[in-house]
């Protein structure tokens, strides 16, 4: 097991690291493809559900350049809806308002607050998240110094750009950094490409698969990190 001595900020992944993401984003899609149904039904006629998402899909595949982007492209997506069936463009900057309203009500893990609460007392605290979650209107914003998107970025994780721009919201060195995420790749690969300390997040207790690379430690509890550090 790593000594943890030298860290001096902890920095936390948000989807199903804080919370599961899953039930989060299928809530959110089903109130934006309800909403669809009753004001714009001819998409909803056309298209279902996971046609929708297959349509989001390829329209990231179409434009890399805002691929780190999220927000840009499901709001991208909707606008190409918008504009197939002759509805007015604000119809996808309503829909994503309202889809991120339920992107951002989230349940967090038993241990999640009181962790990062007790962390906090020793460590700045901070968060890096590829995705669109709003820790402000979540209403957590209180527990963490920093925040990082990838689109506040220009990049996402597992690129060293995204950890670089953390970095320079702290006063610290790379090696006083520590990382903790779920993601193998994106989260654990990233971090120590970037010269961060790592831990896995891993309740589930899966194998670490071979990326040539491995966290400094294990966790299957957020609380762990208590003992840990």
């Amino acid at each position: 097991m790593s000594s943890f001595t030298d860290v001096r900020c902890v920095v936390f992944d948000l989807d199903d690291t804080l919370w599961p993401c899953e039930p989060t984003i299928l809530n959110a899609e089903n109130a934006l493809y309800e909403w669809l149904g009753d004001n714009y039904s001819k998409i909803t006629n056309r298209y279902s559900l996971q046609e929708i998402r297959n349509h989001r899909q390829e329209y990231a595949v179409r434009n890399k350049n805002i691929s780190h982007d999220v927000t840009a492209l499901r709001l991208g997506s909707l606008e190409e809806l918008a504009l197939q069936f002759a509805y007015p463009k604000s119809m996808a900057h309503e829909g994503l308002a309202l889809f991120r309203r339920y992107r951002n009500k989230v349940v967090f893990y038993d241990d999640s607050l009181s962790t990062i609460s007790a962390l906090s007392k020793k460590f700045q605290i901070g968060a890096i998240s590829n995705g669109n979650a709003d820790i402000e209107a979540i209403g957590a914003s209180h527990y963490f110094d920093f925040f990082i998107t990838a689109e506040q970025a220009g990049a996402a994780k597992p690129d060293i750009e995204i950890f670089e721009y953390a970095q320079q919201k702290t006063s610290f060195s790379y090696d006083q950094l520590l990382y903790v995420g779920d993601h193998p790749s994106i989260d654990i690969v990233g971090a120590n490409q970037s010269g961060w300390r790592s831990i896995w997040f891993n309740p589930n207790q899966n194998p670490w698969p071979e990326l040539g690379t491995e966290p400094d430690a294990q966790i299957q509890k957020l609380s762990e990190l208590l003992n840990l550090l």
